[in-house]
């Protein structure tokens, strides 16, 4: 079925609008390793190597219960949990705040525009577009830094990050959400993602149109049962202009 005219588009933002350019078992490591120095100079009393070794268990297996249950309990959250074992010491909201900081910087140097991002929401802004970013993620500032980064935050009517609201992609709820503020029926917006078993997977259930950016690049992408099937791919985020015009011609 031909989509009727679009008049709203959501954008994933890691790995749709910015892309990784690093090794992740070793940004992993020196993440950590910040995060646990940084602690440590503040004046916690713990051991290093343990903490490290408790914390990457328990990050695991946040990640694992999240994919799964589709609920985000705030890497805040899990940092906390494993300190109280771990030390008698107060944990002051602003220092660990301050330690995440340190350790999503050793990330946050790594993510890059694509190349095709700002002539892409240029072109849609300018087509009178209505845009939206919804992105899966632990930690708010972390996503928030990555927006600055980026030079994109004018682009954007709601920003919604998982950690605020509690609730991962692919729960319908987040895109909902958004829906409900722009006040546009499903039928007319559309979820640019690169996961289908989250962005598009997630659109399907709220019942938008959803474009999936498939790239070589990024094998996570991929859904091994190919049971999820997307209205339109992309394989280079310059396409997705193309494919919007494309269906508003039809429409």
């Amino acid at each position: 079925m031909t989509p009727s005219p679009i008049r709203g588009v959501i954008f994933d933002l890691g790995s749709t609008l910015i892309d990784f350019e690093g090794d992740t078992n070793r940004v992993m490591s020196e993440s950590l390793a910040e995060l646990a120095d940084h602690l440590l100079g503040e004046g916690l009393d713990f051991t290093r190597s343990d903490f490290i070794d408790r914390f990457d268990q328990a990050l695991r297996t946040y990640y694992a219960n999240r994919d799964q249950d589709h609920i985000e309990r705030t890497t805040f959250a899990v940092l906390r949990g494993e300190l109280e074992g771990l030390t008698a010491l107060p944990l002051e909201e602003p220092l660990l705040r301050r330690g995440l900081s340190a350790m999503y910087a050793v990330s946050e140097a790594c993510w890059q525009p694509k190349p095709a991002m700002r002539a892409v929401l240029d072109r849609l802004s300018g087509q009178g577009y209505r845009l939206g970013l919804l992105s899966n993620a632990g930690d708010v500032a972390n996503v928030q830094r990555l927006i600055d980064k980026a030079a994109i935050r004018s682009y954007f009517d709601p920003i919604l990050i998982s950690a605020a609201i509690g609730i991962r992609k692919p729960d319908p709820r987040p895109m909902q959400m958004i829906l409900e503020q722009w006040q546009l029926p499903a039928s007319d917006v559309v979820m640019v993602g690169d996961l289908l078993q989250a962005d598009i997977l997630g659109a399907q259930r709220a019942g938008i149109h959803h474009i999936w950016l498939c790239e070589d690049s990024n094998p996570e992408s991929r859904d091994p049962s190919e049971a999820i099937q997307p209205d339109a791919i992309a394989v280079d985020l310059a396409e997705v202009p193309a494919i919007l015009q494309g269906w508003d011609q039809k429409g």
